[in-house]
């Protein structure tokens, strides 16, 4: 399993819209048009992300996924860290969205799952 992405949310991340880098989805993502991002969560449930693709004079090309429910569902928050993983499967490729908070235990900062 191949670690696409990984970010350190803001808070428009979480109360709006993930920005993600085109150049990090690789060719998983048409460059134009609207799309889902079908992915699995650590629990194995699916989630249906609706995306957009558009481009950003100082960023370069984004891909902007809706993800509200998910944050809602799991309690994500400005700060947590989100990891996209992309999985090779006969079926085709899967993505694998987890998130983690940094937690402090015995002393040491460790990246818990949310």
């Amino acid at each position: 399993m191949a670690v696409m992405f990984s970010k350190l949310l803001t808070e428009s991340d979480v109360n709006k819209n993930l920005s993600i880098l085109f150049c990090s989805m690789g060719s998983s993502i048409p460059e134009e048009g609207g799309l889902y991002m079908n992915a699995l969560d650590n629990t194995g449930k699916a989630w249906s992300f609706p995306c957009s693709v558009h481009h950003e004079e100082t960023t370069g090309t984004v891909v902007s996924v809706c993800w509200d429910e998910f944050v809602r569902e799991k309690g994500v928050r400005a700060n947590d860290k989100v990891v996209l993983k992309e999985k090779s499967m006969a079926e085709g490729t899967i993505f694998m969205v987890d998130v983690k908070r940094k937690i402090r235990l015995f002393g040491e900062d460790i990246w818990a799952d949310v």
